[in-house]
């Protein structure tokens, strides 16, 4: 079943709201809307709905992040990421030394070779 924006107050038919140009998303204004099975025109109004969902972070209370090489291309300008916070960090000179990555300066200097 196909879902729709919303339902026409006159026919109850679903319409889909068309946001070229931004049209139909500002707040506390009416919108005017021609029904395309009635033709009857009304009015609608938008508001945002926030959903929020919490999830433990362990290592901001213990401070032990939980650091993961980012996927990153070109890898010269890969980061550590923690899988539990998404805080991120440059990767220490052993780190590159273990994945065996250059620094974003090297990256440039190959270019400059080429």
């Amino acid at each position: 079943m196909e879902t729709k924006d919303l339902e026409c107050p006159y026919c109850g038919k679903g319409l889909d709201v068309n946001h070229d140009d931004g049209f139909g998303y500002e707040e506390n204004t009416a919108h005017e809307m021609e029904c395309m099975h009635c033709n009857k025109s009304f009015v609608f109004y938008t508001s945002f709905l926030f959903d929020y969902e919490p999830v433990k972070a362990d290592c901001l209370n213990d401070g032990k992040h939980n650091y993961e090489i980012t996927n990153t291309c070109p890898m010269e300008f890969s980061r550590m990421r923690c899988s539990m916070c998404d805080n991120e960090r440059d990767l220490t000179d052993q780190e590159r030394k273990h994945f065996k990555i250059g620094t974003k300066e090297s990256y440039f200097e190959k270019l400059k070779q080429h």
